[in-house]
């Protein structure tokens, strides 16, 4: 759909610099009527002619059909989707004339809606932690007790002033007492809530490992490099002794780059979150030991993404694959993917995020995400075209596999991986949706979610 900015760019453009559509039609050597169409987005250009075209008008291609323009509108038209705006009868169909004419406005408007998104992610976010927090509950159970200590002690002090001196210091010291450890938990808390409103400071370890893989795109170069060398030992075809293999070898040779790499990120702080960062590392060791980059990447591009034709080009598993995918060097031609793997409770137990979907932490997460149906179906790849009611469109890719030990008798467990894209992105993958396919409208989690109306709510949200 970015192509039709191209025509009302032109046209906008001649206009400025006082050109006629003759005078261009001319340059560069077209008809007139031809020219008219091209500047009323009826005729695609590209190649030969958008150069003439740009050279005539003293722009760049990038000027024209840079990337800009299309992330723009695809952030205007994610805003015309927004529950508040649907009444309103946004002209939809002329954002990219809007985007043409008027560029100013239009890259407003779009900060506007990313600042207003960015404010309600922060405000779902904080409203998560305040709500279901295990922390903070304790903090506040804590603080009720020693509460209800001193008030004790001082009700007896006030209604009783015949108390011997002994007593009365007795129950003096236990206010004392009371008091300080009050304070003590008093200021845990304040800690806690200056930390909640500091986006650059952790929380917890998963906390601190998470910004590390934001900080890093989760890609680590130094880590792939270090495996590239080591790829040619895993000569065995059968997926269970690769992966072996491939532990193995990054135990023995990247142990000390995964800790060094480690020590120098300012994200991971506690002992705790080393240990968890080291423990995602190694797996990140393995992925880029059984799925070099530069060979995954390319033939990921040529098999449209398509996760279970990679785990048998690579001979290794969906989970593996779904994992690696979300390594791929960031790229305009590259789709940018997130991962989260539930288990049969509902709780996501590991996610690596996808920038501008909010994921709750600490309640589960909406119960219409194809993540939870899929295990009504194991081993079967599932898709879900999703509509969120920030207007955002994503495409869910979710397949539900066996984990534990099998035989007869034994009971079958299941774990749940996904895959999660933009959809203005998923052309370039085999799970792009039809016209046709059905958008189902989902939240992050009942708690955040301002859709009333739906059936399988099963708490108010926040705004209530």
């Amino acid at each position: 759909m970015h192509r039709s900015i191209l025509g009302t760019r032109i046209r906008q453009r001649r206009r400025e610099i006082g050109v006629t559509q003759a005078e261009l039609a001319r340059r560069v050597g077209i008809s007139a009527s031809y020219l008219n169409l091209i500047e009323w987005n009826k005729r695609p250009i590209a190649g030969t002619l958008l150069r003439k075209i740009a050279e005539s008008l003293k722009l760049t291609l990038d000027d024209l059909d840079g990337a800009s323009e299309s992330r723009l509108l695809d952030t205007l038209m994610e805003m015309a989707q927004l529950p508040p705006l649907r009444t309103l009868g946004v002209e939809g169909e002329r954002t990219n004339e809007m985007i043409g004419r008027f560029p100013g406005w239009a890259r407003g408007l779009a900060a506007l809606a990313r600042s207003e998104r960015d404010a309600v992610t922060r405000a779902q976010t904080l409203s998560d932690r305040l709500s279901n927090d295990p922390f903070l509950s304790e903090t506040v159970h804590r603080m009720l007790t020693r509460i209800a200590a001193i008030r004790s002690a001082a009700e007896i002090l006030t209604d009783f002033p015949d108390v011997p001196a002994a007593q009365r210091d007795r129950f003096g010291h236990i206010i004392h007492e009371e008091s300080r450890a009050l304070s003590d938990v008093g200021e845990a808390l304040a800690t806690y809530l200056d930390k909640s409103e500091e986006s650059e400071r952790v929380q917890t370890p998963l906390d601190e490992v998470e910004m590390l893989y934001n900080a890093r795109e989760n890609h680590f170069a130094e880590i792939e490099a270090g495996a590239s060398g080591l790829t040619n030992s895993l000569t065995d075809p059968r997926p269970v002794s690769r992966r072996a293999k491939a532990l193995s070898l990054a135990e023995a040779h990247l142990g000390s780059l995964i800790d060094d790499v480690i020590e120098r990120q300012p994200q991971i702080q506690t002992a705790a979150a080393r240990t968890r960062a080291r423990r995602a590392l190694s797996k990140y060791a393995v992925g880029a030991l059984l799925m070099p980059m530069e060979v995954f990447a390319r033939r990921a591009a040529e098999l449209g993404y398509d996760i279970e034709a990679l785990a048998e080009a690579f001979s290794t598993d969906v989970a593996a694959v779904c994992y690696r995918l979300t390594a791929l060097p960031r790229s305009r031609d590259v789709p940018q993917f997130g991962y989260f793997r539930a288990n049969a409770a509902g709780t996501i137990i590991e996610m690596l995020g996808l920038e501008g979907l909010s994921i709750p932490r600490y309640v589960a997460a909406c119960p219409l995400w194809v993540l939870y149906r899929a295990q009504q179906s194991p081993e079967a790849v599932i898709r879900q075209r999703a509509l969120f009611p920030s207007g955002a469109r994503l495409i869910f890719v979710a397949r539900a596999r066996h984990t534990g030990p099998t035989g007869f008798g034994k009971p079958r467990h299941y774990v749940t991986d996904m895959l999660a894209m933009k959809e203005n992105e998923s052309g370039k993958t085999v799970y792009a949706p039809e016209a046709s396919t059905l958008v189902e409208e989902v939240g992050p989690s009942c708690r955040l979610c301002p859709r009333r109306n739906c059936l399988h709510r099963v708490e108010d949200p926040l705004s209530e």
